[in-house]
């Protein structure tokens, strides 16, 4: 598993809400998903190459919400690059998604 992108922001609000709102709606574990409300961590992967992991942390203005997104290939791990245009622009849209998803926390 090789760490592809990392983003992270504050969202000011406590942690325990933030974790609540966070796994109102995540479900619990199955073949593609990790829910572990313990730990602060939902983490979601596809069958080729994609893992994307959501953290929660406290931090002294609320919580720290981690974003981060693996290569889980195994062979031919250069592919996801191909196949995704050389992740032109990918971190720019994952930064807009995490203020996105700051703003519905905080709320």
């Amino acid at each position: 598993m090789r760490l592809l992108f990392e983003v992270s922001g504050v969202v000011h609000a406590p942690l325990e809400e933030v974790r609540e709102r966070m796994f109102a709606d995540a479900g619990e574990s199955g073949s593609h998903r990790l829910v572990d409300r313990e730990r602060g961590v939902i983490a979601y992967w596809g069958d080729w190459w994609y893992r994307g992991e959501d953290a929660v942390h406290p931090h002294p203005e609320g919580a720290l919400l981690v974003h981060r997104v693996h290569n889980i290939s195994g062979q031919g791990n250069w592919a996801p690059y191909l196949a995704n245009k050389l992740f032109i622009g990918y971190r720019a849209r994952l930064e807009e998604a995490l203020t996105q998803r700051i703003a519905q926390l905080e709320s």
